[in-house]
């Protein structure tokens, strides 16, 4: 392949790399396999803005040095993404970072800049470090130097995530390229990669827990504030990403269109809401589930309730029969500790109780709300963990496990009602006697 007019060196990545910094290795082996695997690069890429297709052709050149800017600077990305589809090339920088290593700020703003000058489209970082989407970044980054160049990251795992779901779901047609998929897994999944999940919260948790506990209240500026709620925004991505590997396909958290656009902003409403409520809150999108997963922490009670609600049948006269409807859905679920809440209209009180006793009597659920039927269900399963909420260790695979198996009891089995389709009705049938007497008075008015 022909380098780039614009590079003064660089070489092509390699599967196997002769670089000796665990970063370099493992940016020669991504962009190794990004160039051979057509499936992962679409995957990968695709989402960023590069171009798909059968025409679309990937090339990484390592360590590139622009012409213009040889000897300028002492900065040098670790690589440079081309991909062209004959109409259309698209360009990336990847600057990464192995083991414990976090992204640099400043660093990451003069790579921006490098892309500016050389009118390349975006900057692709790489660490262990978690964002909620790829259009986040871990580091706080001049909004003023993404108005010409986008900014983009992953998380080691969540590259290995991705090609265990390709793999998982035979999406590499080429038998030789997912070999080299395979392969690239057990690369990321060997110690000397450096790959790590989000494993504990920082020691920022562990007083932030004692104040609420305490029934105490921190202020909106206090510095415990912004480090836990970006261990949190971590965790429920970490989170995500162990789901994505047990069912095979993309857990997502959910943002809205503001907090995609504005990841500082959304940071500062979780911050507010913290701060205020001692809680907090995110929510998971399995696809095809059917509704959104709910994850809260309360530090004043030490819990984490996991949630997720269902709109109730509205093909019923009876609101026992909408409970009926939603135990159906439950059948298989064990755990009978999980506490059902029915929404109603108007300003109606919800009501609740125990999954264990409405399977016993369904109209513990509807209570005294004669003539009302319920509006939507909610299930929630609330875990007291008592001590191991506030170790800083402890909590992630406790959260973790709460989550997997409230999908595992809940989410898998229940399904959004769905009206069925409509009947056609019947012909009215009409008696002979009365036909004929119609016929005569049709006759005897002149029709």
């Amino acid at each position: 392949m022909k380098r780039p007019e614009n590079l003064a060196s660089g070489e092509l990545a390699r599967l196997i790399p002769v670089a000796s910094k665990p970063e370099l290795k493992n940016t020669s082996v991504t962009c190794a396999i990004l160039m051979a695997v057509n499936e992962f690069a679409e995957a990968l890429l695709g989402q960023l803005g590069a171009p798909t297709g059968k025409r679309a052709k990937t090339e990484v050149w390592v360590e590139p040095v622009f012409k213009s800017a040889k000897g300028e600077n002492k900065d040098r990305p670790d690589a440079l993404i081309v991909v062209d589809n004959g109409r259309r090339k698209w360009q990336a920088l990847v600057e990464a970072k192995a083991k414990n290593t976090d992204l640099d700020s400043g660093q990451v703003e003069r790579y921006l800049d490098i892309a500016k000058a050389q009118e390349i489209d975006a900057v692709v970082t790489i660490s262990n470090q978690f964002v909620a989407t790829p259009s986040q970044s871990p580091c706080d980054i001049n909004r003023q130097k993404l108005k010409k160049v986008e900014l983009f990251h992953w998380s080691w795992s969540y590259l290995e995530t991705e090609a265990k779901i390709q793999l998982s779901k035979s999406a590499v047609s080429d038998p030789d390229q997912a070999y080299m998929l395979n392969e690239y897994v057990r690369y990321l999944e060997h110690d000397s990669a450096g790959v790590s999940e989000f494993e504990q919260m920082g020691k920022e948790w562990v007083e932030a827990c004692k104040l609420y506990f305490a029934k105490s209240t921190l202020d909106k500026k206090s510095p415990l504030i912004a480090p836990v709620v970006s261990d949190w925004d971590e965790l429920m991505r970490c989170t995500a990403l162990s789901m994505s590997r047990a069912l095979e396909t993309n857990v997502t958290t959910v943002l809205s269109t503001k907090e995609r656009k504005n990841p500082v902003e959304r940071l500062e409403n979780l911050q507010n809401s913290f701060a205020s409520s001692g809680e907090l809150e995110s929510r998971l999108e399995v696809p095809d589930a059917a509704s959104h997963i709910s994850v809260e922490a309360d530090l004043t009670r030490r819990s984490v309730t996991v949630s997720m609600a269902v709109d109730a049948p509205t093909d019923k006269k009876r609101a026992p029969a909408t409970v009926t409807w939603l135990l159906r859905q439950l059948s298989k679920t064990e755990d009978g500790s999980l506490m059902l809440v029915t929404k109603w209209p108007g300003r109606a009180q919800d009501t609740y109780a125990e999954l264990s006793t409405v399977r016993e009597d369904p109209a513990a659920l509807v209570s005294e709300r004669k003539g009302l039927l319920p509006r939507s269900f909610e299930i929630k399963a609330i875990s007291d963990l008592g001590g191991k909420f506030t170790q800083r260790r402890n909590f992630v695979p406790e959260l973790v496990s709460c989550v997997t198996k409230f999908y595992e009891a809940v989410g898998q089995h229940v399904v959004p009602w769905q009206a069925p389709p409509p009947k056609p009705k019947k012909p009215v049938q009409v008696d002979e006697s009365e036909e004929k007497s119609l016929s005569s008075d049709d006759s005897a008015s002149g029709t």
